[in-house]
């Protein structure tokens, strides 16, 4: 369906104004045969795919195509995949999202990770939404040990927020949690240069403001 337009002073009628499509669905990635898409963002794009080697679904995190070489998104973005695909198979503990896989691919480098079906916490913390005070204190002491687990790899997430704790749903209710998305981690262990004042303000620890 497209929106009707008035006509200009030349009374030449204007374009129609059409909806926006989704893009296209990759029918793969590498390897992985690709099954849906699960989010974007300004610059990433998330899918669900198929790992036949492994029989089991992953999740793929890719860099959108078209990012202007030099740009502040591309230099960050670089950064954030370069942080990532370092921990390849580093990270082993139950509520830590594992990555399995990182792909130099060209412009369009991507990371292949654990698919955890579910939401993210940021949904349940709408007022109408809100866990139970059990669920809380099991999902923040669930959180704390995978935090102290990575502190003793080494690594500082910087970004701990809603938005990067997935929950595990069952019969609607949240059962377990898993720690994601690492691009902004200090990797106290590292030699390479790292990305400073990152996060999300919001969610800063003071020291970290500081």
């Amino acid at each position: 369906m497209t929106t009707p337009a008035a006509p200009d002073d030349s009374g030449t009628p204007p374009r129609p104004v059409l909806p926006k499509l989704p893009a296209e669905l990759p029918r793969r990635i590498g390897k992985y045969r690709v099954r849906a898409r699960l989010g974007d963002g300004s610059t990433a794009e998330v899918f669900l795919a198929h790992d036949e080697f492994r029989k089991a679904d992953v999740a793929i995190k890719r860099l959108r195509a078209g990012l202007a070489p030099g740009s502040l998104e591309s230099h960050y973005s670089g950064h954030f995949f370069a942080a990532e695909a370092a921990l390849v198979g580093r990270l082993q503990h139950p509520n830590v999202v594992q990555l399995y896989d990182a792909v130099a691919d060209g412009p369009t480098p991507y990371l292949v990770m654990e698919y955890v079906p579910g939401v993210t916490l940021r949904r349940f913390c709408r007022p109408h939404l809100l866990l139970s005070l059990e669920t809380i204190v099991e999902v923040a002491f669930k959180c704390a040990k995978a935090l102290d687990y990575c502190w003793r790899q080494g690594l500082i997430h910087r970004d701990v927020k809603p938005a990067n704790l997935l929950a595990v749903m069952k019969d609607h209710e949240v059962v377990d949690v898993k720690i994601t998305d690492f691009g902004s981690v200090l990797n106290r262990g590292s030699d390479h240069t790292q990305v400073f004042r990152v996060g999300s303000l919001a969610y800063m620890a003071p020291e970290q403001i500081d």
